[in-house]
């Protein structure tokens, strides 16, 4: 399955701004909001509208609600994301600019957790 998403950074820097460290929390990992937060503004905006958005794209290959929490993007050791999840790797396309963050993955069938049909 293939999961794509777009995000407006301009409106999600709004809504940090709004609810701050306590959405990044819920969202996000501590490696993940390291690694946003190495970055100056507004570098660091636009790499965590990316990763927001690689997570709704996985839950949209999915198919079915997960924890944000347990999809996490990191880099591989080229500096490639990978989607984690469960301890799986998953492929992954990031992209963004000041005013958008897009993402797509690819989860190879069947999806993990889904049920087998009979």
């Amino acid at each position: 399955m293939v999961g794509i998403d777009v995000v407006d950074v301009e409106r999600f820097r709004e809504v940090l701004a709004r609810r701050g460290e306590r959405l990044l929390e819920r969202i996000f990992t501590q490696r993940e909001i390291a690694y946003a937060l190495s970055a100056r503004s507004p570098l660091r905006e636009e790499r965590l509208a990316a990763r927001f958005a690689a997570k709704e794209a996985f839950l949209k290959a999915l198919g079915h609600p997960v924890p944000l929490k347990e999809i996490e993007v990191v880099n591989d050791e080229n500096g490639r994301p990978r989607i984690l999840f469960r301890g799986r790797p998953y492929p992954l396309s990031l992209s963004h600019t000041r005013g958008i963050a897009v993402a797509v993955t690819v989860i190879p069938q069947p999806a993990p957790g889904a049920a087998r049909r009979a």
